[in-house]
């Protein structure tokens, strides 16, 4: 019943903190598509791309490494360990801003998007607050307390959608920096939830550690790298169709992008759940453990997505025109393609999780860095070849050679097997299933 009960807890926040991102994130973009022309909102879809890059980079350095680190180690090294990685988190964080200051004229140019140097140095004041923000769910995390992670990201996430609608019913006039001081001022908002929901979880030992800050550095540079890598994978179309094209074509790209990445959120979702545990049972029961987490967690994300990705295949002109408008009719097709990334989302997410739980996250980096630049060439020859969908077919291609590489080591290094994440798959159909028809029945009877 514990078991069961973490998992059902746990899972409950999980995937309501997915769903607050999803929906005030898609709320926002709901609003400012049509708020913004479509030079704005490129340019506000290149500048969420790269923050984005910078706060998982952030997380992939130090969020895994004090988890593991945590679990695997003596009691009295915990509070050594929270203060090493905030060392870490504040030295990293004055780095990254120090690089955006200098190269954005370069990114003002390279994208032509004069705005974007005035937004990166506004944006160090969100930098800076997710120091303590980011350090504050950390340790919820290694606590498997996902409840005041929803909250935060409810208090973040929520009011700068409320600040959107706000200022769109209202017609209020603001320009994209404005739109980064709105952000600085939400993630304070959920600064303030985040502390209150750790207090309890905090404990520093002000005697720091060089060693840990060597542990938590060796163990989470692999994994940065591995989250860098699977972002610029993922947004290496976009950057693509912004550097060879236009802002006005991301805007268009982004509007397909948006939806398609809606279908990652249960897979993410999952992955954040399964990866404490996975960590937790592999350091006690060995790789096999590491293999049952595995196909049982694609097996569950694979049973809900599929569905999606067969539904907005079917609808992708009704979904485009009701989300984005009129004139994004031409997003459609792209969507098409886009959605089909979905499908193989399942195995790139828990094969991170698995490398990095067993202590293999060099082997999650190789193989992610490696996608990157796969991906680039072939993002490169399709767009030459067919214009903006030519991304499409470019991110697609790369997905399913990721998915073959990906499956070979799993089966060299844990035994898993394909035949059964599927049979997991259909398990899960027919656990709904008879749910459904007990309440159905309960429903007639009653």
């Amino acid at each position: 019943m514990g078991k069961n009960s973490y998992w059902l807890r746990s899972g409950f926040y999980s995937m309501g903190y997915r769903l607050a991102v999803l929906i005030f994130g898609f709320g926002s973009f709901y609003f400012l598509i049509r708020y913004f022309t479509k030079a704005e909102f490129g340019a506000w879809a290149l500048f969420i791309s790269i923050t984005t890059i910078i706060e998982m980079s952030r997380n992939g350095l130090i969020q895994n490494a004090v988890i593991k680190l945590i679990h695997n180690s003596h009691p009295d090294d915990v509070g050594k360990i929270v203060l090493s990685s905030f060392i870490i988190n504040i030295l990293y964080s004055g780095l990254i801003y120090t690089l955006l200051a200098s190269f954005s004229g370069v990114l003002s140019r390279m994208f032509h998007i004069p705005d974007i140097g005035d937004m990166f140095v506004y944006y160090g004041i969100t930098i800076l607050l997710l120091v303590p923000f980011s350090q504050f769910n950390y340790i919820q995390q290694s606590k498997f307390s996902f409840s005041g992670i929803f909250w935060s990201t409810v208090f973040r996430q929520g009011s700068f959608f409320i600040s959107v609608l706000i200022i769109c019913l209202l017609k209020i006039k603001i320009t994209l920096v404005d739109l980064v001081l709105v952000q600085s001022a939400c993630t304070f908002l959920g600064l303030i939830c985040a502390y209150f929901s750790a207090r309890k979880f905090i404990q520093v030992t002000y005697a720091w550690d060089i060693n840990i800050i060597k542990r938590v550095l060796g163990f989470g540079k692999y994994v940065m790298g591995t989250n860098i890598s699977s972002l610029l994978f993922k947004t290496v179309d976009q950057f693509s169709v912004g550097y060879f094209l236009n802002t006005n074509i991301v805007a268009l790209y982004n509007s397909a992008i948006r939806v398609s990445n809606l279908i990652e959120y249960p897979s993410t979702a999952v992955a954040e759940v399964v990866y404490p545990q996975s960590a937790f049972r592999t350091s006690s029961e060995g790789d096999h453990a590491a293999k049952v987490l595995y196909e049982k967690s694609v097996g569950l994300t694979l049973a809900l997505t599929l569905p999606v990705v067969i539904g907005t295949v079917i609808l992708a002109d009704y979904i485009i025109f009701i989300i984005a408008g009129p004139e994004y009719h031409e997003a459609a097709a792209i969507l098409r393609v886009t959605i089909l990334y979905g499908i193989f989302t399942p195995f790139s997410r828990q094969f991170g999780t698995v490398m990095d739980s067993s202590g293999r996250p060099n082997l999650n980096f190789i193989l992610n860095f490696s996608s990157v630049f796969f991906n680039i060439a072939s993002n490169y020859f399709f767009i030459q070849q067919y214009g903006m969908i030519g991304a499409a077919f470019g991110t697609l291609l790369s997905n399913v050679v990721i998915f073959i590489a990906g499956n070979i080591m799993l089966t060299r290094i844990f035994k898993i097997e394909l035949r059964q994440v599927f049979h997991y798959m259909f398990f899960y159909y027919g656990v709904g299933f008879d749910f459904l028809q007990k309440k159905l029945k309960t429903k007639l009877q009653g």
